[in-house]
């Protein structure tokens, strides 16, 4: 009888072994399972994200580019006002104008070129009072190393004999006028924080010797008009709004010269949506109004954000574009 009561007892006890490892096999399986389906729902969220920052991403380009080709059509209708007995041409100095445009609140500023020191035309010594307002730290020295890199060398032989850049740049001046201002890089003597504070204040596309006061970009009025160099700087990093006062007589007459630009304009536009994505466009045009392309674009830039802040800020209540 016990014999029988123990073999009971031990398949009992087998029974109990393949049920407990049967129930932890279930268990596992779906310890498994579950994790395969937070990894896969884990994997759709962020898929899920991408395409929502892509499609805002595309979304904000296109705005931003159709913003860019309304501030051409704008300046285009300039050329040509309605009223004929209109004589005084608007002043365009870089002073963002915000608006809304398919659900995206857009910030628009255009800057008049002849506004802008031009690298190939202007003078050592305007040169040289922009860098000194800009707080350069020796402004005649690197105002002659733009001049020479700039001129063209009299002969091939000049050019060779040439004596090497002072600095630690493996390459020599370009002797050639600039193509486009980014080639201040080049020049030696050139430092970041200066060329930072150059960039949005100069040009090769004005052609003109003398600057227009009207529409200068307010850091390089200041630096002209021998603001404080602490005031020019707090300029370049924030231009807008100021209290300049376009004809104040500190300006240099002999650097005055209204409307040299020939309808060349720099156009920066950003758009953003109110989930936080946003886009920036920045190109150079040249007007040509009673040609049969009526601009063309000279340049297109990578730029920062300027009016982020302001212009999330601004929102719905900003008017239409």
């Amino acid at each position: 009888m016990s014999d029988v009561l123990s073999r009971m007892s031990g398949g009992r006890r087998k029974i109990d072994e393949r049920k407990g490892f049967a129930l932890l096999t279930v268990i596992w399986g779906l310890g498994v399972i579950i994790l395969l389906m937070t990894s896969f729902m884990a994997t759709a969220r962020l898929r899920l994200r991408g395409a929502a920052d892509n499609s805002a991403a595309i979304k904000t380009r296109l705005i931003a580019d159709g913003a860019v080709n309304l501030a051409i059509l704008g300046l285009l209708a300039e050329q040509k006002p309605a009223n004929p007995l209109q004589t005084e041409a608007v002043v365009h100095d870089g002073a963002p104008r915000f608006c809304t445009l398919a659900g995206a609140a857009v910030a628009i500023s255009i800057e008049d070129e002849s506004g802008k020191l031009d690298l190939n035309a202007a003078s050592a010594t305007l040169i040289e009072s922009a860098l000194r307002g800009l707080g350069a730290g020796d402004p005649g020295g690197l105002a002659r190393a733009i001049i020479g890199f700039r001129e063209t060398q009299a002969s091939e032989f000049a050019r060779l004999s040439a004596p090497p850049p002072s600095s630690d740049r493996p390459f020599a001046p370009k002797h050639a006028p600039f193509e486009t201002a980014f080639e201040l890089d080049q020049v030696d003597g050139m430092n970041p924080q200066l060329l930072h504070a150059l960039l949005p204040v100069v040009t090769v596309h004005s052609h003109s010797v003398g600057v227009d006061a009207r529409s200068a970009p307010p850091a390089l009025f200041a630096a002209l008009a021998r603001y404080p160099t602490a005031d020019v700087l707090a300029l370049v990093t924030s231009p807008f709004p100021n209290g300049l006062d376009r004809r104040d007589p500190r300006f240099p007459p002999e650097y005055r010269q209204n409307g040299a630009g020939g309808g060349t304009f720099a156009i920066h536009v950003e758009a953003a949506l109110s989930a936080g994505a946003i886009s920036v466009e920045e190109m150079i045009v040249a007007l040509r109004p009673n040609e049969r392309l009526p601009f063309t674009i000279l340049e297109t830039r990578r730029a920062p954000a300027r009016n982020r802040d302001s212009l999330l800020g601004a929102g719905a209540a900003s008017p239409p574009c």
